[in-house]
């Protein structure tokens, strides 16, 4: 009884870490990517972000100079796949804006950003360029290897708890016991008593 109440108290600590040990790794990333200044094409930057899944956002913090509309959207690695537009405005800078939802990674983890001016004539800088806040869920590389390291250190960690809770439950036990004995004890001493004033009862009786 006692031990399933200890077990029952140190669970919830246990699945905890589990749960710690599998957690993805989102991560966001302040980012700056130049933009073409001559024509309406896409630009081309060729820094790739490993995903794992899930959902990619967007905080634009600074608009091309002199921009009104940006244009962006996510690419795979091989530029196969679908990918919707995403239409920012002056009205979007600080705005935290999905530009992919419930992406599935089947082969390839690595994406791009890529993005372009809708308005030209308006800019007025030689190097327009956007920068924003990029949140993901980051793809690790090695799965065996963060696997082996989780085990490294979950397995020590969950051990040491089944451990306490062995060597408590051990002491508990004993202690249970030992209560017990000392009950059992009491209660035979108590029926020796009780015989022993039954008998001079009886001899006071007598005389």
């Amino acid at each position: 009884m006692i031990t399933t109440k200890i077990f029952k108290a140190y669970f919830p600590i246990f699945f905890l870490f589990v749960f710690l040990f599998y957690h993805v790794d989102a991560v966001c990333e302040k980012i700056t990517n130049n933009v073409r200044r001559t024509d309406i094409n896409w630009n081309f930057d060729d820094n790739f972000y490993a995903l794992r899944g899930g959902n990619i956002t967007l905080t634009l913090t600074d608009m091309p100079c002199g921009a009104s509309t940006l244009l962006i959207q996510v690419v795979s690695q091989s530029g196969k796949g679908s990918y919707t537009v995403r239409t920012f405005t002056n009205k979007d800078l600080g705005v935290l804006r999905y530009i992919g939802v419930g992406v599935v990674v089947i082969k390839e983890p690595l994406f791009r950003i890529q993005a372009r001016v809708d308005d030209l004539e308006n800019i007025n800088c030689p190097e327009p360029y956007f920068s924003g806040e990029l949140c993901y869920a980051k793809y690790v590389d090695t799965p065996e290897c963060k696997k082996e390291k989780d085990i490294e250190i979950g397995v020590p960690i969950a051990t040491s708890i089944f451990g306490a809770i062995g060597d408590f439950g051990f002491i508990m036990g004993r202690i249970s016991r030992r209560a017990q004995q000392l009950k059992k004890a009491r209660e035979i001493q108590a029926q020796k008593l009780a015989a022993k004033k039954m008998m001079q009862d009886k001899k006071s009786i007598k005389l």
